[in-house]
């Protein structure tokens, strides 16, 4: 829970920051997600709800590189017991911008980074592990407002991580909010 609530924070912070340009070469973006994740059937997780945070920098009027964090914690009852996993994910994005209309953007992502698992069963030691995470995934934003510096973010995710030996690929569906900070 401490979790959530320092992304919580951290996420709030970054609701008031200006944005003061739209997409383009030079320009930064900054953006808050919360979503559902399903995890691969043989972690024997239920889906939970994730948050995660997320800034980038426009490489070119259609790349951009982005980082981003993001956090999930599921429950079961499949081990005769409880268990409660908690993921966190550290992810490089490349992000390809589509601009097919000023109000619409669609994108493609692939990422790399590391995923953290760390598993508590009632009655046992909790375990941890970390390990590679790749990411595709694909979305839009639906800029709004004036001057269409912020958006409404749709995603669809799946991350393959290796951990505890054994890959595991879970796909995230969210939605959230950007910011384009900067200008020309």
């Amino acid at each position: 829970m401490k979790k959530y609530l320092g992304v919580a924070l951290l996420a709030s912070a970054v609701c008031f920051l200006p944005a003061r340009a739209e997409i383009g070469q030079g320009n930064s973006e900054v953006g808050v997600d919360y979503g559902s994740t399903s995890y691969d059937s043989n972690t024997g997780l239920d889906s939970s709800d994730s948050i995660a945070v997320r800034g980038g920098y426009f490489i070119t009027d259609l790349f951009q590189i982005e980082g981003q964090y993001a956090t999930a914690e599921a429950n079961s009852k499949d081990f005769g017991t409880d268990a409660k996993a908690s993921t966190d994910l550290m992810m490089v994005n490349g992000v390809f911008n589509f601009m097919n209309k000023k109000s619409i953007t669609p994108y493609a992502l692939v990422g790399m980074g590391q995923a953290k698992v760390n598993v508590d069963v009632t009655g046992l030691p909790s375990s941890n592990d970390s390990g590679t995470a790749y990411q595709i995934g694909a979305g839009s934003r639906f800029f709004f407002g004036k001057a269409k510096r912020a958006a409404f973010r749709v995603e669809v995710a799946r991350v393959t991580q290796d951990t505890f030996s054994e890959k595991s690929t879970n796909t995230t569906v969210a939605g959230g909010f950007s910011w384009r900070l900067g200008g020309k």
